[in-house]
């Protein structure tokens, strides 16, 4: 179910741009009985690292015997991703029925007060919806974007997050580390413990101030919390973590330099949750297994070991910096070729500029069918420019996949927009049920 063909009507909600404003958000869960205040809520924020941050929390959560729901997009598989329980993602018959319980509601009497709605509200006020009438013991939410203003910040947590501070959406967020910051802040509730992720020095002057003046207490990554890499190995990353209440060396079960971040952000997180649910610490044989146990697609994600292929959603030039760091580390002999394209209101030259730094590599663009994605107009025209290759993505996958014959060690790497990454994946996964490709 990549889209939902039993629920077009939606598809009328689905906007480029998010409509800031929590307005209609209250007015729509109001007439739900207000699901959202129902929950035992961990909010998390930031340009990056949260998909991955929430995988790892997620899975330390579920270890404890809880049920934990995650509301996350974009989705990379099926519409019903975004909304899961221990890893299970919604039923298509239940999303349906619900999907039918707003669809009266936004066609009804109500109508006038909830217009300007859009797909992302629908979405998010139907994740509180199910996990409140699921029960779950925690519900931990990713803001779409921003954070002050977003459709999730309606709720009123138990424990916020911000993982990461970096330029992206800067026509709608602001320009500066300091106005996104701001924007990513606004999540932060007043007495409410907030833990952050590796932010750099001039967004923590924007978000300290802030904490402080809510008396919101903070656990800061590389003063209330560090982490130190070890090593890197095939599966993952090997990690020391030291806190105040836990100290110990685990393993990632995802690939990255900036993953031992993530990791150590959600053990923040745990430990604290436990703290303010007056439970017992977690062990660390309990960390340990879960850490190395999660596993989050389209993150450095393995597609194909022979030939080797890897699929990465840096969407912006601060997650491209950090795809960048792992591929130098990892990959630092081989040959690189990468296939690129992005949605439109990323920065596009910004990205190429990051990507054209790397050695030994040749950069291929490439466009797919979304209204949200950068025109392929533009892409052609940037490739002509930069002298870059211009490929179909499909043509680009089949001709890499099918050619073995290499003059020396090659990783091909494909990122850039999760949204191109969901239909790259979807198109692997039918090619490997016809022609029996493998992933290793």
């Amino acid at each position: 179910m990549n889209e939902i063909e039993n629920n077009q009507w939606i598809a009328h909600y689905r906007t480029d741009q998010p409509h800031f404003g929590l307005e209609r958000m209250v007015e729509l869960l109001a007439l739900r009985g207000n699901p959202h205040l129902k929950l035992k809520v961990i909010h998390i924020g930031g340009t990056n690292g949260k998909g991955s941050t929430i995988a790892f929390l997620k899975k330390m959560l579920e270890g404890l015997s809880l049920r934990v729901g995650v509301f996350s997009s974009p989705y990379l598989i099926h519409y019903t991703d975004q909304i899961s329980i221990n890893g299970e993602s919604i039923p298509e018959a239940r999303l349906e029925n619900l999907m039918a319980d707003y669809q009266s509601l936004l066609e009804g009497e109500s109508a006038d007060n909830l217009q300007g709605t859009t797909e992302f509200e629908i979405i998010t006020a139907l994740a509180y919806d199910y996990f409140a009438s699921e029960q779950v013991d925690v519900a931990i939410m990713e803001v779409g974007m921003g954070g002050l203003l977003d459709s999730t910040n309606v709720c009123q947590p138990i424990l916020t997050g911000i993982t990461t501070i970096g330029l992206d959406h800067v026509a709608l967020l602001g320009d500066t580390l300091e106005a996104i910051a701001e924007q990513k802040a606004g999540i932060i509730k007043q007495g409410i413990p907030l833990v952050t992720g590796h932010i750099v020095p001039e967004a923590l002057t924007v978000i300290d101030p802030i904490a402080e003046s809510k008396n919101a207490p903070r656990l800061a990554y590389g003063k209330d919390y560090q982490v130190s890499h070890q090593k890197s190995v095939v599966t993952g990353e090997i990690f020391d973590y030291t806190s105040s209440v836990r100290q110990g060396r685990f393993q990632t079960g995802l690939l990255g330099l900036h993953q031992i971040e993530n990791a150590g952000m959600a053990l923040a997180l745990l430990d604290t949750y436990c703290q303010e649910t007056g439970r017992e610490l977690a062990s660390n044989d309990l960390v340990a297994q879960a850490l190395k146990e999660t596993r989050w697609p389209g993150r450095l994600e393995v597609v194909s070991s022979d030939p080797l292929m890897i699929l990465d959603g840096a969407h912006n030039p601060h997650a491209i910096k950090a795809l960048l760091a792992t591929l130098q580390e990892r990959f630092a002999d081989y040959h690189k070729e990468i296939l690129f394209t992005c949605i439109k209101t990323k920065a596009l030259d910004d990205m190429l500029d990051l990507l054209g730094e790397m050695p030994d590599t040749e950069l291929t663009l490439t466009h797919f069918d979304d209204s949200r994605a950068t025109d392929e107009s533009v892409l052609k025209e940037t490739a002509k420019s930069r002298n870059l290759n211009y490929q179909s993505w499909q043509d680009f996958l089949e001709q890499k996949l099918t050619d073995k014959n290499e003059e020396k060690q090659t990783v091909r790497i494909v990122t850039g927009s999760l949204y191109f990454l969901s239909q790259v994946r979807a198109y692997l996964m039918e090619r490997k049920n016809e022609n029996g490709y493998t992933k290793d």
